[in-house]
Order: structure tokens, then sequence, then C-alpha cells
């Protein structure tokens, strides 16, 4: 019994090794990151901005397991989504904390110490970097062309930075005092993914390999379209 699973195993490292050695390919891809997000909107300002656009690199390494599927391990790095936007704060129910009395020749004058409404701004960057790992199934169309199903899980690392500022101008100053705020946030998390590309024979080793994919992320949709060169061995 021992010797015929050393006989296995050894026949499944031989015919794995072949089918990686002949057949395995490596790619790279120009990305673009397309983030839609949840969202809220309020009154007191502009609607927060529910996503946004980036452009960024991908690598990936397959090989076939069959005639018409296999794996792939992926890592995309993408640039980062930037969004600016800026509102005002209404002041009126804290009225009271925010004048100065005076009391000059008999006369009782009050001055508003900060300005009503509050004006602010925020601005904020985020970045989705992906490690995925998919298995594809191949649908061959044409000697040249073929298309490719894929689907798997995408372990993603997402950073958050954001700056917001508060444009205070007590009375009798001209500069205004600037009250930034400054916030990163790191975040981990694995999610589904799903996508398809074409795979167009330039040569008998090199592909041109446009596709798109969707990744799932905390109360978020990225579309990550692509196109890229994949080479064979």
């Amino acid at each position: 019994m021992r010797q015929q699973l050393k006989l296995a195993a050894l026949l499944v490292i031989v015919w794995t090794g072949t089918a990686f050695a002949q057949s395995a390919y490596v790619g790279v891809d120009l990305v673009g990151d397309v983030l839609r997000s949840t969202h809220s909107e309020s009154s007191l300002g502009l609607d927060v901005p529910s996503g946004g656009e980036a452009i960024g690199f991908g690598l990936r390494l397959g090989t076939p397991l069959g005639s018409h599927w296999g794996i792939e391990l992926a890592f995309t790095r993408p640039g980062e989504i930037e969004t600016e936007f800026s509102g005002a704060i209404p002041l009126a129910s804290s009225a009271e904390i925010l004048t100065t009395i005076a009391r000059a020749a008999g006369n009782l004058t009050a001055t508003q110490l900060f300005p009503s409404p509050l004006p602010y701004r925020l601005r904020a960057t985020q970045r989705h970097s992906t490690l995925s790992t998919t298995v594809w199934f191949n649908q061959t169309l044409s000697s040249k062309v073929s298309l490719v199903y894929l689907g798997g899980m995408g372990f993603y690392r997402n950073t958050y930075e954001s700056e917001s500022r508060f444009d205070i101008l007590p009375a009798g100053i001209i500069s205004p005092i600037v009250f930034p705020s400054l916030t990163k946030t790191v975040t981990y998390g694995v999610r589904p993914l799903a996508g398809f590309e074409a795979r167009v024979h330039l040569t008998d080793h090199v592909d041109l390999v446009p596709g798109i994919r969707l990744h799932g992320l905390e109360s978020a949709w990225l579309l990550r379209p692509a196109v890229g060169l994949a080479w064979s061995f």
C-alpha cells in the first residue's frame, strides 16, 4: 500500500510538473479601477463621492490543469483614488457659545467669533491592492481567439487616508485658523470575484489578453478592466 501511494504521488508530481513546464504562462496587465461604494447624502454640504477611478498594473501566473480549465494567481497594484469635496456646517444652534460680549460707553455689543455656517474641506485617497486566486474555463472560438471565464477569491489590502480642514476666522483676525485632522485606515479582507477575458494569439507563445473582473469589497464594488500580454512556455 505504501509503495502504491508513493507511486501515485510521484505520478501526480511528474504530471503537474510536465503540464506546468509545457503550458504555464506569465502575464503583465495595464489595469483600471472603477470603484462604486456605499455612501450617504447630507444637506450640510456636498454629497460624499461614492467612488472614483485609478490606473495601475497587474502580474499573473497560471497553468492549465486540463484541456479547457486551469488555475491562476494574480497580483494587482492600482493607483490611488483621490476625492476632494467641501461643505458647510450650520452653527445657529450654538450661537450663544460662539459670540463675545463687549461693553463700551454703556453699550452692550455681541460679536460672533466663528462664521455660521462653518466651512470645511475633506480630501481622501484610497488604494485597493489584491492578490487573486482563480479557476478559469477556456472556450475556443477559433484558432486565434478564445474566451476565458473565471471565478475565485480576492485577498485585498485597502488603505484609506483622509484629511479634513475647518477654516475658522475669529473676530479681529485677518488670516483664518485651520484645524487639520489626518486619519489613515488599513483594512484586510477576502471577497469573491468573477470575470471573463479574451485571449488573442499573436504568436505561438504570446497572447493579447483584454478582459474585465468584478471584485466584491466591504460595502463596495470594484470593477477592474484590463489589457495585457501573456507569455506561455
